[in-house]
């Protein structure tokens, strides 16, 4: 167990506090709430669709203002986040640190030790704090839902089709390339 968990994640933790823990490589470390929330490193699976998305996000992101980064700390609010993938777009929100402000798009994957986590609480902090799209990626049943947060609607994708966001006209995934 780590030193970090056992001291620091039964208490409420300000931003301040959290800024000056020790890093962990081995872990990831997100404040929600004023709580620290750690998650272990994916497995295979989750690196394979993650970087699957990363090649088709950056592929078509090649020569815009906005970039794809993979677990990129992100501020929104008092709370830092720690998405598998984000799409940002302002130069100007980014720290050394993290980038301050919300992702035009924000992916997550699911495994179990993040489900209910990506699909509840951070579904909300997202919507809330103004993230445009947010994917929920299940490599269990090889689908994506997307919530289109400005259009107040969500759609689901399977394996079988090409995932269309609505914060980039021309976005256009394919799944069986994600999912192979």
């Amino acid at each position: 167990m780590s030193l970090l968990k056992e001291e620091y994640t039964e208490k409420p933790m300000s931003l301040e506090e959290f800024e000056k823990l020790p890093a962990d490589e081995g872990k990831v470390y997100e404040l929600i709430d004023e709580m620290v929330m750690m998650t272990p490193r994916p497995n295979v699976a989750h690196h394979d669709i993650s970087g699957n998305l990363y090649f088709a996000l950056k592929t078509y992101l090649k020569g815009k203002q906005c970039k794809v980064y993979s677990e990129l700390e992100i501020r929104l609010n008092k709370d830092i986040l720690v998405p598998d993938l984000s799409v940002l777009c302002d130069p100007d929100k980014f720290t050394d640190q993290r980038y301050e402000g919300p992702p035009a798009i924000v992916i997550e994957i699911l495994s179990p030790a993040t489900y209910r986590n990506d699909l509840f609480v951070k579904l909300n902090k997202y919507q809330l704090a103004g993230v445009r799209e947010y994917w929920i990626v299940n490599p269990k049943v090889k689908a994506v839902t997307v919530h289109y947060f400005e259009h107040e609607t969500a759609a689901e994708f399977t394996a079988e089709d090409t995932l269309v966001s609505k914060v980039f006209e021309d976005l256009n995934v394919s799944l069986k390339a994600v999912f192979e």
